[in-house]
């Protein structure tokens, strides 16, 4: 769409994507020293496949981002489960089964994101879902979920070996070797559960705690280092610090309210759990909030600027849903990888949640402190990745974004609510835009336009 040259701003899209490439690249490597050469070859293969379908659709289309298609590769990479530890495995299902299976999967997953949600769907206007996720959900449900549900009862997302193992209902539980029945969410059941499911079962899980007691080995494998899940929640550790980390290196352009949001009301639902279902309460919290699953779409998916809420109330109320339905998900179906399923459906009320809490315009000129400036040499100028920066900086307060969607679909009534009338030609807007686009202009010339009529 063009180049800027010689640009002054404190963020563009290639050096946001740079920024997020070097985060995940980070947690990849690490990776390794958990699932091994698994891990680094899934990502090797994700980001290679997104890279080629990027420049194929770059000499078809004229357009392209390759750090952008990086680090969705890497997202695709992290996202995906390399299965159960051989010790735990009840079963193993096609999608995890080892040999290539394991590489072409996430290789499909990818192709099929970029090409058909990430720029496809982009071209319609703007992405209505999290590429990476939405890919996830179809290749490896609809796919895979009628031939494994037919051959041997259970499906791609849900293996019999979560609702065997892990029953957040917590009913008395008849004995599978013939033993007395038990409640599977107890203190030392559910310890042992979480540490047979995610430590290293090459060595004694009881390090630090006992049987009775499983609490300090159940947070240090829940905290540092889990063998089983999605390789980028290997550690929450990791996670947590790189992605707070990335939050204030590229800070305003992150929705973080959203990540802050999730988790503290991922804790308290899954203490309501407790509540009403019984058992260990504490080690339900931990279980929910630090599974591999959560953590890393926490800080790395639910932040995608561009399917998700543009207003501060609306992003911190997307984290609240998207909690509560990961929650009940996964308590009532034992769908453990359920926070993506739930970001799919948060996903879509976006249209509705950019209509709460937009700022209201003020006549009088607020004092706005803005970010130091970078010079970058050339800047390409990009679609609007929907940050909602330029939201923050308006010396008027004006919904910016909103109202250039309002403006490039001709709804002068809509602008003029709005209050594009306010603009007062700060330039604040254009400065911060990390997509490089000329809000300024864009606004101005409505308000002369609408004045006009």
């Amino acid at each position: 769409m063009g180049i800027q040259k010689n640009v002054k701003s404190p963020m563009t899209k290639d050096l946001l994507m740079t920024y997020t490439f070097y985060a995940l690249f980070f947690i990849a490597f690490l990776s390794y020293f958990i699932f091994g050469l698994q891990s680094l070859a899934v990502s090797l293969i994700c980001v290679g496949v997104a890279i080629l379908c990027d420049l194929l659709l770059a000499k078809v289309t004229g357009q392209g981002n390759r750090p952008s298609a990086a680090v969705f590769g890497l997202i695709v990479a992290m996202s995906y489960s390399l299965g159960l530890p051989e010790m735990m495995a009840m079963e193993q299902i096609p999608t995890l089964a080892g040999g290539l299976e394991q590489y072409l999967y996430p290789a499909l997953i990818t192709a099929v994101g970029l090409i058909v949600f990430k720029r496809i769907a982009g071209k319609a206007g703007r992405k209505y879902v999290n590429p990476a996720a939405i890919a996830k959900l179809l290749v490896l449900g609809l796919l895979f979920m009628p031939i494994t549900s037919a051959l041997s009862g259970y499906s791609a997302l849900l293996p019999n070996d979560h609702t065997n193992s892990i029953n957040l209902q917590n009913p008395l539980t008849p004995d599978a070797f013939g033993g007395p029945d038990f409640y599977p969410m107890d203190t030392a059941v559910f310890g042992s559960t979480l540490l047979t499911c995610y430590s290293n079962h090459g060595m004694d899980p009881y390090k630090m705690g006992t049987y009775e007691n499983p609490l300090p080995d159940v947070l240090f494998t829940m905290l540092f280092a889990k063998f089983h899940g999605w390789i980028g929640g290997f550690s929450s550790l990791v996670v947590i610090v790189v992605g707070i980390a990335l939050f204030l290196l590229a800070r305003g352009y992150i929705k973080w309210r959203i990540t802050v949001s999730f988790l503290v009301t991922t804790a308290i639902v899954a203490a309501v759990m407790g509540v009403v279902y019984g058992g260990d309460i504490l080690l339900r919290v931990i279980f929910h909030v630090f599974m591999g699953s959560s953590i890393f779409m926490a800080f790395f998916m639910a932040t995608d600027p561009a399917t998700t809420p543009l207003t501060k109330m609306g992003q911190n109320i997307f984290g609240v849903g998207l909690a509560v339905l990961t929650v009940i998900i996964q308590t009532y179906t034992g769908f453990l990888g359920a926070s993506i399923l739930a970001l799919v459906i948060m996903n879509v009320t976006c249209p509705i949640l950019d209509r709460v809490g937009v700022p209201k315009p003020t006549e009088e000129r607020k004092k706005i402190k803005l970010a130091k400036a970078q010079k970058f040499e050339s800047a390409a100028v990009t679609d609007c990745i929907r940050c909602g920066k330029c939201m923050t900086v308006c010396c008027k307060n004006l919904p910016v974004i909103l109202i250039k969607e309002a403006i490039d679909k001709g709804d002068w009534a809509k602008a003029e609510k709005l209050g594009v009338a306010y603009c007062d030609n700060c330039g604040h807007c254009s400065f911060v835009c990390p997509a490089r686009i000329d809000l300024k202009n864009i606004i101005v010339s409505a308000r002369d336009k609408i004045k006009k009529q």
